[in-house]
């Protein structure tokens, strides 16, 4: 942020937050909260809370995603109850304690821009021209399912929208741990109506396509995953898009899907085949994570399938709207499988990698996940004749959603062994701590491993040079064109 929004004039919503104190419009078992972009150097934001109700402690969130220290941004906090001031002291980052009870609070959060890349698309972070402020990072964990109203105050000139409620002047939610606000001085929005909901497209930059065109994409991956798992999307859904940092081009990316919210960074700088090509095959993963794991309400961890198995059906689905060809396809599944033959060896089952996904569990929930998928989807065409690929379990899944299915790994394994021919799959590739042999597991199926120069060289999987009439046909149902 510039040194201008240091100078900046009065806030724009302090009358707002006046109205919230004074309880205008808003349950007393709310929480009322009220944000005030202060500086740029370093990035600061100051936060006041009206509590729902009397506590003697509070705990910020110290790491999400991979990137730990959110704690130690918190600052300067103070403590009140009735306009008296409590002795509060830090414990340890983010953790605060008092000796009596409290209803207000007050305190700063430092969000420099000076995060790795990847990361910005995970916390709060302001810059010169923009940023997002994500309240999973800047409340206290214990208000994370509190019904809430927020007030934001920007430098002038500038603008904010959000997945949140917007009502006049304030926005509201009931799930403060999704809510985002992008916040800029050149924002702007455009909202279309998809089925059964509005899905709204946000940016405060220029891209080599239009606003219409990136809703156009979006449009398409709803209705293409409406079809596919048999369920509309009920609550409206937003769309953040931001450039990468750097002068780097979409190779360079970087989302998260988080309630009914996608926020993508991505490179811009190439031309617009390009960038609007890699915009929708990253959106064609992270939209469908507004069915899984969002619309779903499943305990447990299960990355391995909505990440993993997700990462493959949104590959499938690239193929299916024509985004890439079919030696697109087979080129992503050789570097996953090179990268995953890189990693070190795990004796984690897929479950076991889930569990510690942000630790060491990574590369096997993604690349080891997605091999899976590509595995399990073969072989479940083949067993069909072509009659039921990997799309069908996801429908299945959406139907059991009202048949108080809870735990996940145990739902989704069933689902997974229910087709003839299928039933000992999970326990050789879910449950088990497999090490995978794609040479192997695709000498039937008209698709070979290739070496390109030597026996260490890159991999590369390629259509079988002389196929039968049953690779032939195999292959066409899973999208190949000769």
């Amino acid at each position: 942020m510039s040194e201008r929004l240091k100078r900046a004039g009065p806030p724009v919503l302090v009358c707002l937050w006046l109205g919230l104190l004074g309880g205008q419009g808003v349950s007393a078992q709310n929480l009322r909260a009220h944000i005030q972009v202060l500086s740029s150097d370093p990035a600061k934001v100051r936060i006041e809370l009206e509590l729902p109700a009397p506590v003697d402690s509070l705990s910020f969130r110290n790491t999400y995603a991979g990137v730990i220290g959110l704690g130690e941004r918190i600052a300067n906090l103070e403590a009140s109850d009735s306009n008296r001031a409590v002795a509060i002291r830090k414990l340890a980052p983010g953790e605060y304690q008092a000796a009596e009870v409290f209803t207000r609070v007050r305190y700063e959060a430092v969000i420099n821009e000076r995060l790795q890349p990847s990361e910005m698309s995970h916390v709060s972070w302001l810059g010169v021209n923009q940023g997002l402020l994500m309240l999973a990072d800047l409340l206290p964990q214990r208000f994370s399912k509190v019904a809430t109203a927020i007030g934001i105050d920007l430098p002038t000139g500038w603008s904010v929208t959000s997945n949140a409620r917007r009502e006049e002047t304030e926005f509201r939610t009931t799930d403060p741990d999704k809510v985002v606000f992008l916040v800029g001085a050149t924002l702007r929005e455009k909202t279309r109506r998809v089925g059964t909901s509005d899905v709204t497209f946000a940016t405060g930059s220029k891209w080599p396509f239009s606003d219409d065109d990136a809703l156009k994409s979006a449009e398409k991956l709803i209705k293409e995953y409406s079809e596919l798992t048999g369920h509309r999307l009920t609550s409206n859904s937003t769309i953040m898009l931001i450039p990468f940092p750097g002068d780097v081009g979409p190779e360079r990316w970087s989302a998260e899907t988080r309630g009914n919210l996608v926020v993508l960074m991505l490179g811009r700088h190439a031309n617009r085949k390009a960038v609007y090509g890699k915009l929708g095959i990253v959106l064609s993963h992270e939209i469908f994570h507004l069915w899984v794991p969002n619309a779903l309400a499943l305990d447990g961890d299960y990355d391995w399938f909505f990440e993993g198995f997700t990462l493959y059906q949104a590959l499938l689905t690239d193929l299916r709207l024509g985004l890439i060809s079919f030696k697109t396809y087979l080129d992503t599944l050789s570097r996953v499988y090179s990268a995953y033959l890189s990693s070190p060896t795990t004796s984690q089952t897929l479950p076991e990698a889930s569990q510690r996904r942000w630790t060491t569990g990574s590369s096997v929930v993604y690349n080891q996940g997605m091999l899976v998928a590509f595995i399990y989807d073969l072989k479940l065409r083949k067993a069909t004749d072509c009659g039921v690929s990997l799309g069908h379990i996801y429908r299945r899944l959406f139907e059991l959603r009202g048949a108080g299915q809870k735990s996940a790994n145990e739902t989704i394994i069933k689902i997974l062994n229910e087709p003839l021919g299928m039933e000992k799959f999970s326990s050789v590739y879910v449950e088990s701590p497999t090490r995978l042999n794609l040479e192997l597991e695709l000498a039937h199926f008209g698709i070979e491993l290739r070496r390109e120069t030597s026996s260490s060289g890159p991999i590369k999987l390629g259509v079988t040079k002389d196929l039968n009439q049953s690779q032939r046909k195999f292959l066409r149902c899973l999208g190949y064109r000769d």
